[in-house]
């Protein structure tokens, strides 16, 4: 079974969007750092589903990493490292069994390879992760996770740690993540790898076509603009990928932009 785990939002300095993101009531703590990437995090979790902050902390190894074919970091890199809502990652428990999987599919395969992370209290999170992509394809497949420990586990270890908690604006759920595309080819072949159905929607007032896919409980909504509004003036100004994420759950409504990104936060 596969589930939504995290979004990445690539920024210039993640300890600096995590104060700002806390004083729009959102709980976010320090994460660690990735020594093979050069990068570092601050985290904001919803349950296991979680926005990754992510900077970059030593150069050299971080164009390293950006060298590799597919990973976030040379999507970071090849999007001029504009800071926003890069990436976003499906957690899986049979992790080379779906790189065969998407190797037969036809897709080109980065992976599966081990990875981990120093805590700032020098405890050691480990993973695994896969590449996936085509070079045909106008947008970017999501990366797939393994955790090494089981997600009870993990539940009851970042719960024990006051990483996940209750966000002061409420009992908050990641809901949903937009995306603006130019057609839906990439988007049925994810829904077929991950085994989702896709509802189709078209709104004419808004001149935009929808594909939604329900990947456990977050919503993957994918617009493509068929003529003038809102969705081709994102598209004009900022191409294509992710627009923006959604939250629910809040006391109060906001939609605020932070370090290039989106937050929509609405009370259900």
């Amino acid at each position: 079974m596969y589930q939504f785990d995290h979004l990445v939002h690539f920024v210039s300095y993640p300890e600096q969007t995590l104060l700002k993101l806390q004083e729009e009531g959102l709980h976010v703590v320090p994460g660690g750092s990735h020594e093979a990437w050069g990068t570092y995090n601050t985290l904001s979790y919803f349950e296991l589903a979680y926005i990754e902050l992510i900077g970059i902390e030593n150069e050299k190894k971080f164009q390293e990493a950006a060298n590799k074919k597919y990973s976030l970091h040379a999507s970071y890199k090849e999007n001029r490292r504009r800071d926003g809502l890069t990436r976003f990652a499906v957690r899986t428990t049979t992790i080379e069994q779906d790189a065969k999987l998407f190797a037969q599919a036809g897709l080109e395969v980065v992976g599966p390879e081990r990875y981990s992370r120093i805590r700032e209290d020098g405890s050691e999170v480990s993973w695994q992760l896969l590449y996936i992509g085509h070079p045909k394809s106008k947008i970017e497949f999501p990366f797939f996770i393994q955790w090494d420990e089981a997600d009870t586990l993990r539940r009851k270890e970042l719960t024990d740690r006051g990483i996940i908690a209750q966000h002061p604006l409420g009992n908050l759920t990641l809901k949903a993540v937009h995306f603006v595309v130019p057609n839906f080819d990439a988007v049925e072949q994810i829904a077929q790898l991950c085994g989702a159905t896709i509802l189709k929607k078209v709104n004419e007032e808004e001149n935009v076509e929808y594909s939604i896919i329900l990947l456990d409980e977050v919503k993957l909504i994918f617009v493509k603009p068929i003529g003038d509004g809102v969705a081709w003036d994102y598209m004009l100004e900022h191409g294509y990928g992710i627009k923006k994420v959604v939250i629910s759950g809040a006391t109060e409504q906001k939609h605020f932009t932070i370090d290039g990104a989106q937050y929509e936060i609405n009370k259900k």
